[in-house]
């Protein structure tokens, strides 16, 4: 294991990725450590999380594990990001669940990469992510679109930076995020591109509260001090196998709010469609 610091102070920790006959079912809690990867949950006591651990570890055990290396000089960029109260309609399509009683600890979700056609904007360009977030976790795939249809796109997490697993429009992402309640807010992320068959993993000591909120779906961003920027068409963005845990027990995404983006004179952009207790999309609203 290796420690870097990003400039805002947070502890980052890069594991070794697993060799390529890395077995998790046979491993043990040493090895699970030494890589970063989460230790199985007791199934008499957590039945439901240590089946979603089964299953997530039989479908990447065959993927190319990426060595880390992220550029931990921008986890503190500027950037428009999820508002402590939730997206904000103006801004984001999606849904956002409140938690009262008890903080949430883990958020897996699976979502698709959209392929952007352009707004035309007084800057040339449109700014658009998707993302997900567990309390002040946050994982984007940050996107841009100009004139000429070219569509860049980069994976960026709350608290490490850039990320070095490569995505592109088309794309089928997984992410795991984990928060620990203790003073030190630890984090783990595991992402995976389901396309490209590669994961990476990172952990981070936030010093974030636990999480009351959890929230997925799309939003328009926009450099700072550039005018309101319009929404490029993204057409369908799904969020599925999505299962949420909270320190008693696991909740609903769906169940929370759904979240329409409006423009500023309250016309419909996009909106969210609930498909079930697991799953829906976003979808662009033409002009």
């Amino acid at each position: 294991m290796t420690r870097k610091q990003t400039p805002g102070g947070a502890k980052v920790r890069l594991y070794p990725p697993p060799s390529k006959d890395f077995d998790p079912f046979a491993a043990t809690e040493k090895d699970l450590m030494r890589h970063g990867l989460p230790l199985r949950p007791d199934p008499h006591t957590q039945p439901g999380m240590a089946a979603l651990w089964d299953r997530q570890a039989a479908r990447y055990r065959s993927f190319d594990h990426v060595e880390p290396r992220p550029d931990t000089s921008t986890a503190d960029k500027k950037v428009v990001t999820v508002p402590a109260l939730g997206p904000h309609p103006t801004e984001s399509c999606g849904y956002n669940l409140f938690s009262s009683s008890a903080p949430f600890t883990a958020l897996f979700v699976t979502w698709t990469v959209p392929n952007l056609q352009f707004t035309p904007s007084q800057i040339g360009v449109n700014h658009f992510h998707t993302f997900v977030g567990l309390g002040f976790l946050d994982v984007h795939v940050e996107m841009t679109v100009d004139s000429a249809q070219n569509v860049t796109s980069e994976i960026w997490a709350q608290s490490i930076g850039q990320i070095n697993l490569p995505v592109r429009p088309g794309d089928v992402i997984s992410g795991s995020l984990c928060l620990q309640t203790n003073q030190a807010g630890t984090a783990a992320y595991f992402l995976a591109n389901e396309t490209t068959s590669q994961t990476i993993n990172f952990a981070v000591d936030t010093g974030f509260p636990p999480a009351a909120r959890i929230n997925a779906g799309v939003t328009r961003s926009w450099p700072l001090n550039q005018p309101f920027p319009p929404l490029a068409s993204f057409g369908v963005v799904y969020f599925d196998e999505i299962s949420a845990y909270t320190t008693s027990g696991p909740r609903s995404l769906t169940s929370g709010e759904a979240i329409t983006m409006v423009d500023k004179n309250g016309r419909t952009l996009a909106r969210p469609v609930r498909l079930n207790d697991f799953a829906f999309r976003t979808e662009f609203v033409a002009a």
